[in-house]
């Protein structure tokens, strides 16, 4: 009896999202294990607030799935629960991004933060094959 071993595709996706041409605008950068078998995501970001030059880290999952729509190639949507700025101040907000990636780890996405949506920015990134 033959068996066939299945390759699994876990990647470590490091890049940028937000208007990197607008210095006062709300920057992502994050740093996720992206594995495409069991389409989960994990991982942690960093936003930086352009106005006010906060920032703000925490952890974040998610899931992704290929897509066939034109050129884009993966769909990832992340989410989580961004500690506060000030350690005195327990808050938690909430955090969410979705990105359409093309081929190179490139594309566009959108996000919501401290109750401001930012969507049709520019996605910005790298991988590493872990596998």
């Amino acid at each position: 009896m033959a068996t066939t071993a299945l390759a699994t595709e876990t990647v470590y996706f490091k890049g940028s999202m937000g208007f990197i041409a607008n210095p006062l605008g709300t920057m992502v950068d994050f740093s996720l294990l992206v594995d495409s078998d069991k389409h989960t995501v994990t991982g942690n970001v960093t936003i930086t607030d352009g106005a006010t030059k906060e920032s703000y880290s925490g952890r974040v999952s998610g899931t992704t799935y290929p897509a066939g729509y034109g050129d884009i190639v993966r769909l990832i949507n992340i989410t989580g629960s961004i500690p506060g700025s000030n350690p005195l101040t327990p808050i938690q907000f909430p955090f969410e991004a979705n990105m359409a990636l093309k081929a190179d780890w490139d594309g566009k996405g959108g996000f919501t933060f401290l109750g401001k949506h930012h969507d049709d920015v520019e996605v910005q990134g790298s991988i590493f094959k872990l596998d």
